[in-house]
């Protein structure tokens, strides 16, 4: 995993990439991290710490890291495969929630060329209008997909060539 700072403000963005050259530990603490982010957000995280992990170990998984010194303010969670790219994940934050963090971690997408996808609750109408901001639009609806609360997934997608 290479890890890739860019100074947003006082804000920094990490991109982590995979490889077998950092310490487990910094994947250990980001797990870890992003699953108590993630607690946050949801009020329960959709994924368990072991999962994250094993994700963050993909070689087809990327993540980008926003941070304020040591706080975990939010990520966008990317998987890649030959010319499809799936948000698998994008949370910032409440606290910091309306302040265009969001926004920041989806322009690293930018220069991606193919097809991006992603799924949202149908009742996340920010973070739709985000996504819409970027060029998604809804293709599909897959009824009773989230579950706690049960409710429908909006499929999203967008191409980029």
């Amino acid at each position: 995993m290479r890890i890739k700072r860019i100074p947003k403000s006082e804000k920094m963005l990490t991109k982590v990439e995979n490889s077998l050259t950092e310490p487990e530990k910094m994947l250990t603490d980001l797990s870890k991290q992003i699953f108590e982010l993630l607690t946050v957000v949801y009020g329960q995280s959709p994924w368990s710490e072991a999962y994250i992990l094993a994700d963050l170990r993909q070689q087809h998984s990327d993540y980008f890291v926003l941070e304020e010194g040591d706080k975990l303010l939010g990520f966008l969670a990317i998987s890649t495969l030959m010319d499809e790219l799936e948000v698998t994940n994008l949370a910032v934050h409440p606290d910091v929630q309306g302040q265009g963090f969001a926004t920041n971690l989806l322009t690293e997408l930018e220069n991606f060329t193919g097809s991006l996808f992603l799924e949202v609750r149908a009742s996340n109408l920010p973070a739709q209008k985000c996504y819409e901001k970027f060029g998604f639009v809804i293709y599909h609806r897959r009824k009773n997909y989230y579950e706690k609360p049960v409710e429908d997934a909006l499929l999203m997608r967008k191409e980029q060539f």
